[in-house]
């Protein structure tokens, strides 16, 4: 504020009192004779005063014009700030991926585990954590001896001491228009189904192809339908004792009956009727077994 004395008081002031302020413009009033004031610092003063003159009125507005100043100019140097900042974060990711480019940037092949081979687009949806939210590709990968759906892999980048992890394997579908999705043909199931050795000559030939995707999805189909067959099994072998309990059952009520054991028993008819003798109906339960497909 300026070097005049304010009193506000509740009384109207004099009429020459007022003083009205000629040829003064307000942006040259901002920077030399106002403070910056704030919007609260105004509201408490427009509060407590119903009226103000006009000289206050004036310095009320140019201090707020001078707040309003200083945030715009406090505003600007941030954003030119922020500016600076991501375009030196740009620069660092741009020089980052420049270097990445390089196949074998930063690369301790020594330290890769044995009989790992280069990922070269083998499995290219092989990413790696590496903590704090970040994953690296899988530079290195070796296919699961004993399951053929499951890769291993390392990133080639942190020597012996790097774990290896592991990654399911999927058959990729092909993004071609001129090749449609369509059901599988009779003679592919019948070979996925097969027998061991046509199994077996499938999988080599699948093999060949170099798709690991596509090797893993026959030998996890093949998988499931033997798992399938077994679960049909048990369920015909539950099936079969269900049925001969029920046997047993029915022929325990025959002899039951005919020894009048209800009758000779009849004095505990009332007992029944007690909360021990509620016994909870059983529900027929029916088995929907599933189609049984014999091997070709």
């Amino acid at each position: 504020m300026s070097n005049h004395s304010l009193n506000y008081s509740v009384t109207s002031p004099r009429p020459d009192s007022v003083e009205i302020v000629v040829d003064t413009h307000p942006s040259a009033t901002i920077f030399n004779d106002n403070a910056p004031m704030s919007p609260n610092t105004v509201l408490a003063t427009l509060a407590a005063h119903d009226k103000v003159p006009t000289k206050s009125l004036r310095e009320i507005i140019t201090g707020l014009i001078a707040t309003i100043k200083l945030r715009e100019l406090a505003w600007e140097a941030d954003r030119t700030a922020m500016c600076a900042r991501i375009n030196h974060a740009e620069d660092c990711l741009e020089s980052a991926m420049e270097a990445r480019e390089d196949q074998d940037f930063d690369f301790d092949e020594a330290g890769v585990p044995t009989d790992f081979i280069r990922n070269n687009n083998h499995v290219p949806s092989f990413q790696i954590p590496i903590g704090k939210g970040l994953s690296l590709p899988a530079e290195f990968i070796k296919r699961d001896e004993d399951n053929r759906t499951k890769v291993w892999g390392v990133t080639g980048h942190f020597g012996k001491g790097e774990p290896a992890y592991a990654h399911e394997l999927f058959a990729r579908p092909i993004e071609d228009p001129s090749f449609p999705a369509e059901p599988m043909c009779p003679w592919f199931l019948r070979l996925l189904q097969g027998s061991t050795a046509s199994y077996t000559h499938l999988r080599e030939v699948a093999d060949e192809l170099g798709d690991w995707g596509l090797a893993a999805d026959i030998a996890c189909f093949h998988q499931c339908e033997d798992q399938l067959r077994e679960l049909n099994a048990t369920i015909h072998s539950l099936c079969a004792e269900a049925d001969l309990t029920e046997t047993l059952q029915d022929a325990c009520r025959i002899r039951l009956g005919a020894a009048n054991a209800h009758g000779r028993l009849a004095r505990l008819e009332s007992v029944c009727h007690s909360k021990d003798c509620r016994f909870p109906i059983r529900s027929n339960f029916t088995v929907r077994l599933t189609s049984y497909r014999s091997r070709g």
